[in-house]
């Protein structure tokens, strides 16, 4: 049985629109170009994990890189 990720923090830079999330296993991910609105939304809503897997992770718009 594997383990749940689950993310445990962001950042955020309005500036060059990069949002960075981290994970419960040590790995991260690097999402550009993020608009403010999407960070904004990332902030309410109470499951960030579920937030990241519906608007981030599978959006064409957004380019992903892992980071190890």
């Amino acid at each position: 049985m594997g383990t749940t990720l689950v993310v445990t923090s962001y950042k955020y830079n309005a500036v060059s629109r990069y949002l960075k999330i981290f994970y419960n296993n040590g790995s991260g991910e690097l999402y550009h170009p993020v608009p403010e609105f999407i960070y904004n939304n990332l902030l309410r809503c109470n499951d960030k994990t579920a937030f990241v897997h519906k608007y981030l992770e599978y959006d064409l718009h957004f380019t992903r890189v892992s980071i190890n």
